[in-house]
């Protein structure tokens, strides 16, 4: 899944989560597992890029991809 793509399903499940309305845990647990593959992902291509532009654009993703991770876990375990 492009990265795009998964952005949007994150924000699509967390406008949900904020209305108030129920969030399967089937839909977070495979959004986490996608993210943890794209995140995975980044870091094997930021370890192997010494291009400097695209290490800044890779780091930036990382950093995107881990932030919605940690708050993916918190959809899953509201307490």
């Amino acid at each position: 899944m492009k990265f795009s793509e998964l952005v949007d399903k994150f924000d699509e499940l967390v406008r949900k989560h904020e209305k108030g309305k129920p969030v399967k845990p089937k839909k977070v647990s495979k959004l986490q597992q996608l993210l943890e593959e794209k995140q995975s992902g980044y870091q094997a291509k930021l370890e192997d890029t010494e291009d400097p532009g695209k290490r800044k654009k890779l780091e930036t993703k990382l950093r995107v991809v881990t932030a919605q991770l940690e708050k993916s876990k918190r959809l899953s375990n509201p307490d």
